[in-house]
């Protein structure tokens, strides 16, 4: 069992110093703003609006429309700017906000935006909690795989504080960020923090057909004792350095690993699972890691996706694609 990554001191109580926030003008994005108004304003940092005038649009209009090309994009861009003033009125705090706005394919615009800016956090709208509105669009996914910020990705029924979070854990060095970035969350909305490591005991795998477990009693127990204790010990520095934090660590047995983290935040009523992503090739469920995607596939609340120091993505980091008159592939 590989040993856990200690949480470094300097992300105990980082706050975010630059939030940008997309909107398409829907009440699921007016929700997202707020919350990112809402985090900026804890966390002192800018809050920067941003919505993307999808290319495809423009360039079907600009093929019928050929000798007014440079007026369709300038008028594009002013309905987007009166839509905002009419919008940003509904949404307390958010009047005074500029609307950046730019023509380009939905994410790229997004992820260009946000290097510019030099954001590190990206809040996006997602609908419902009850399904089929589980899981989140294409757009706001493809913003945590590709993204080189950490995402939250809001539900429109999320309009105050958080109330409870679950910080899925696994030991590694990202979940110790997302840890150390729940728990500020979780300070910060006066939250009660879950701290989740999801297990599927090894004695459940011994023989299939076995009507109860093989292990001894004895055996499981101390297996559950020795992962307790190193999540006790995992939770340690965030306690220390929050001491009224209400923190409770929890081992989970559930034979359905990539779903465990999703079953648990339902069986507690969470309004937000915070979790580590994984990277370094773009093959989706190693970019993303298959426990997170299993997450923003089913998760019936917000999500804050949470990237490994140093994540690096070309399309983020400016590796723009020739996107003029093709459809986005998410």
């Amino acid at each position: 069992m590989p040993a856990a990554q200690p949480i470094p001191a300097a992300e105990l109580a980082r706050p975010y110093s630059s939030v940008a926030v997309g909107t398409d003008f829907t009440p699921c994005s007016a929700v997202a703003i707020g919350q990112a108004l809402r985090i900026a304003a804890w966390s002192g940092a800018p809050c920067r609006v941003v919505h993307v005038i999808d290319i495809t649009v423009v360039t079907e209009l600009e093929a019928a429309l050929s000798a007014y090309q440079q007026a369709i994009q300038d008028n594009l861009v002013k309905d987007a700017q009166k839509a905002w003033g009419e919008f940003a009125a509904t949404i307390p705090g958010a009047a005074g906000l500029p609307l950046h706005v730019s023509v380009n394919n939905r994410l790229v615009g997004i992820l260009n935006h946000d290097r510019e800016h030099k954001a590190d956090l990206l809040v996006m709208g997602a609908f419902g909690d009850r399904r089929p509105d589980v899981g989140f669009g294409t757009v706001a996914t493809a913003c945590v795989r590709k993204s080189m910020t950490d995402v939250l990705l809001v539900r429109d029924t999320q309009a105050g504080p958080f109330k409870c979070v679950v910080a899925a854990v696994d030991f590694s060095e990202t979940s110790a960020r997302a840890l150390a970035r729940a728990a500020l969350f979780a300070v910060r909305d006066g939250a009660e923090l879950h701290v989740l490591h999801v297990f599927a005991a090894p004695w459940h795998r011994l023989h299939y057909r076995a009507p109860e477990p093989m292990a001894p009693a004895h055996l499981q127990k101390q297996y559950r004792d020795a992962l307790e204790r190193r999540l006790t010990d995992f939770v340690g520095p965030i306690g220390e350095a929050n001491p009224g934090l209400r923190v409770r660590p929890v081992c989970y047995d559930y034979g359905g690993h990539r779903s465990g983290i999703v079953e648990y935040a339902k069986k507690v009523s969470a309004d937000l699972i915070a979790l580590g992503t994984r990277g370094r090739t773009n093959l989706r469920d190693i970019l993303l890691g298959s426990t997170a995607e299993k997450a923003l596939d089913e998760s019936p609340c917000s999500v804050l996706a949470v990237k490994p120091a140093g994540f690096h993505h070309p399309l983020a980091a400016g590796g723009e694609p020739q996107l003029s008159g093709l459809r986005p592939q998410f």
